[in-house]
């Protein structure tokens, strides 16, 4: 049924008397109850210890804009709709081709049914500290870099063709338009299955080491009726998809829907997942080592305290829909959701075994029930290796009834919540607490002219803008957002002062064996042994290593790797991010020891 804006805004009237007749209840609305065997998650002040440490202590205002007013919507300010948010994170150019990143933030503005989707995109250029007005928008989906420099994203509904395809709208958009214009194009899709209708893509895509594009959706069959979750492949850079692998089929009266799937830090895909048809919706989560053609058997998501032991000391269920993952640059994987309320975890380790440190990051009750308010919807996205952005909305989007109706019961406009009954879109930024003390500021250093580099690692291409050695710490793990050669690369640092050198963290080619040697000299003559050695290890964000060596000079060498693009040649080497930790002066993050999952052999220097 398709619901367009003219007959909903024919509901306004009897909105209004219902807005009219709201009283606001003195004192706040009581918090989320925790049901038997569910957990009840912690609101945590803003400035208190953990990964992630919120940059205020309150969420700002994506939509409306500008700000409204009154804290309550008039009846017709309360169709202005917006919810179900996504956040991307782009790597883009600016004047005179420097280095930029635009956060994207996109967002539902059609009622919560099967109908034709209509988006907005709000854009900050200041990295999500501010955004400007909305304006339409194909996206629903976030996008990703293609490792070809278009980005790519795609629609949210498929269409059945027929007993074993469907047709999808997909989005690019090449990346010296900094994804300003989109192409609309629409892939084909596969499966052995006898298709119903129904269904939708969830999640942001996966392009893997060699260049195949995987996309995560739920779909019906024949066999059951009811949603399971699965992953397609492309193989022709997103103009037809397969069906690679089935995450998790229904059973007794329970089904899969929403899926996010994540490369973790090393190489294993993990997939968070919704499950539908008990009294709440619960996440489970599944692994696939295989690139998503097999995946293990689904489980509970569990919350683990940081001994190990279960979250607050008991057993207890996890509830939300729409996961969203994120592996961060620093190798920490971060898990979005909500319903009841919104929230994150962290999995320190980077593979999602173990979720840590839950915390509601906002709420807005009306101490009627806790599903009420906010969908539960978020989006999140990196803005850094230690930094990141959540979005949510603040009233769930209402549904139609049979009689055409608007359905609103789970954010009823009865002068309730906590922050007002707006169709909003908000945000917060976090920063991700650093694996140490001590992390010098390289991009700021060598704007003040602290830092000089010396390279062979200086192959460009006018279609790579973001390819230069200045992109060893932009702060990007990119494919292409890297310090490249042609062969072996030789990538030096001279620093203005001598450091007491802690810790190194290094990201080579991404999803690619690599190799590098890194030395620390006084006087840029005299290198000796190596710091650092590290051999066979593929990357997907960056690994950190304790080192103990005093010095001015940083000297990293990297071995060539073969497979490369053609563009570069037969054989090349990437630095594809850096960071230095030492004492003396620069940014210092909170100190906590983070444990990088082993791939290939790293060992320090003697």
């Amino acid at each position: 049924m398709l619901v367009h804006t003219t007959v909903v805004t024919a509901l306004s009237m009897a909105l209004s008397m219902a807005l009219s007749a709201a009283v606001r209840p003195p004192g706040a609305p009581a918090p989320a109850r925790a049901r038997p065997g569910y957990c009840l998650l912690p609101d945590q002040p803003a400035s208190g210890e953990g990964y992630l440490i919120a940059s205020a202590s309150s969420p700002d205002l994506v939509h409306p804009f500008p700000r409204p007013p009154a804290r309550e919507p008039t009846a017709s300010e309360r169709l202005d709709f917006a919810g179900f948010p996504n956040v991307s994170v782009l790597d883009v150019t600016g004047r005179g081709g420097a280095p930029e990143r635009k956060v994207i933030v996109t967002y539902s503005t059609n009622v919560d049914e099967v109908v034709t989707l209509t988006n907005a995109a709000a854009v900050s250029d200041d990295g999500g500290a501010g955004f400007g007005p909305p304006s339409r928008t194909p996206l629903r989906e976030s996008p990703i870099e293609l490792h070809d420099g278009r980005f790519f994203a795609t629609e949210y509904y498929p269409a059945r063709t027929g007993p074993h395809t469907a047709a999808l709208g997909v989005l690019t958009s090449s990346s010296l338009d900094d994804g300003e214009s989109w192409l609309r194009s629409e892939a084909t899709l596969t499966t052995p299955g006898d298709l119903l209708p129904g269904g939708a893509v969830h999640g942001t895509p996966i392009q893997l080491a060699g260049g195949t594009i995987l996309i995560t959706l739920y779909a019906r069959y024949s066999g059951t009726g009811a949603y399971q979750a699965e992953v397609y492949a492309s193989e022709d850079g997103g103009a037809t998809f397969s069906r690679r692998g089935v995450i998790a089929t229904p059973a007794e009266g329970f089904a899969y829907t929403e899926a996010a799937v994540a490369q973790t830090v090393d190489g294993s895909l993990l997939a968070v997942l919704r499950h539908d048809g008990g009294k709440y919706s619960t996440l489970r989560q599944s692994r696939s080592l295989d690139g998503g053609r097999t995946w293990s058997p689904a489980r509970e998501l569990r919350f683990t305290g940081r001994s190990g032991a279960p979250f607050a000391d008991r057993d207890c269920v996890v509830r939300g829909v729409a996961p969203r993952l994120l592996l961060t640059p620093a190798g920490v994987l971060v898990l979005s959701a909500g319903r009841p309320d919104n929230w994150l975890a962290v999995s320190p380790d980077g593979r999602g075994e173990a979720w840590q440190e839950p915390r509601v990051t906002y709420h807005n009750r009306d101490g009627i029930w806790d599903t009420h308010g906010s969908s539960g919807y978020t989006g999140v996205a990196a803005l850094g290796p230690h930094r990141l952005i959540q979005v949510f909305d603040n009233c769930k989007l209402p549904g139609v009834r049979p009689d055409g109706r608007l359905n609103e019961t789970a954010c009823p406009a009865h002068g309730r919540f906590e922050h007002g009954g707006w169709y909003a879109i908000k945000r917060r930024v976090f920063t991700v607490a650093t694996p140490g003390p001590g992390l010098l500021d390289l991009a700021a250093m060598r704007r003040r002219g602290d830092l000089t580099i010396d390279t062979t690692m200086t192959w460009a291409s006018p279609y790579r803008p973001r390819t230069r050695p200045a992109a060893a710490f932009d702060g990007s793990t990119a494919y292409w957002s890297a310090a490249v050669a042609a062969g072996r690369g030789r990538y030096v640092l001279h620093l203005d002062r001598p450091y007491a050198f802690t810790r190194i963290g290094l990201s080579l080619r991404p999803g690619r064996p690599a190799g590098a040697r890194v030395y620390i000299s006084r006087d840029g003559r005299s290198w000796g042994e190596p710091a650092l050695i590290v051999t066979g290890r593929t990357d997907y964000a960056m690994r950190y290593s304790e080192v103990e060596r005093t010095g001015r000079h940083v000297k990293i060498i990297l071995a060539r790797t073969r497979d490369c693009d053609p563009e570069i040649g037969r054989s090349c080497s990437m630095l594809n991010e850096v960071e230095l930790y030492g004492a003396g002066p620069g940014r210092h993050g909170k100190a906590r020891a983070l444990t990088p999952a082993a791939s290939g052999t790293e060992k320090p220097g003697r």
